[in-house]
């Protein structure tokens, strides 16, 4: 029993709830529409995105500006995918009408990593994930981290920052139907 003692300290799930309103408005109620990533006061490491970017030429400028569509297209795509049953249907946004529910995500940290072959540091995505009614009013807010390792096969910052957002799509989308099941 105790040797299992580490595995059940690592259980529950893998967000962190800041805001759930209650009761569940979502419980059974599996239509929503996602409205694309914002980068809103994003931390790159230990400066602001706009302090990061100062320094960079107009060609590293452009590759961020790609790499922040990418990171939206994978979390939509991963989003949708996830939440793609019975029970739960993602649409992209288009309009207040699209769904009685949306859901807004903001990177709040990016942190690049680094592939040197002999030093490694993983590309790191934190956001705050809210589902809100059309209104704008927040109805329930998780914090999502993910990471994807730098190596050989990933070396390029924009690939790991791609399939972390990735991931933060399929977390985003468990929590969805977590919510919509009523799983508690």
């Amino acid at each position: 029993m105790l040797c299992l003692a580490p595995l059940l300290v690592a259980c529950g799930h893998p967000w962190k709830t800041t805001r759930q309103a209650v009761p569940n408005p979502f419980y059974g109620k599996g239509r929503f529409a996602v409205v694309p990533m914002a980068f809103h006061g994003t931390m790159v490491g230990d400066i602001t995105e706009a302090d990061w970017m100062a320094d960079k030429d107009a060609e590293q400028r452009q590759s961020w500006q790609e790499d922040k569509s990418g990171i939206n297209e994978q979390f939509t795509e991963a989003l949708m995918a996830e939440t793609a049953s019975e029970d739960a249907v993602v649409v992209k946004a288009v309009s207040a009408a699209d769904a009685p529910f949306f859901i807004r995500a903001n990177v709040t940290s990016y942190e690049p990593g680094i592939f040197t072959g002999v030093f490694n540091r993983p590309t790191v995505i934190k956001a705050t994930v809210q589902i809100t009614d059309p209104a704008g009013t927040v109805l329930d807010e998780v914090l999502l981290e993910t990471a994807a390792p730098a190596s050989l096969f990933n070396p390029s910052s924009g690939g790991r920052a791609r399939a972390a957002a990735k991931d933060l799509g399929k977390l985003a989308g468990m929590y969805v139907l977590h919510r919509v099941r009523g799983d508690d």
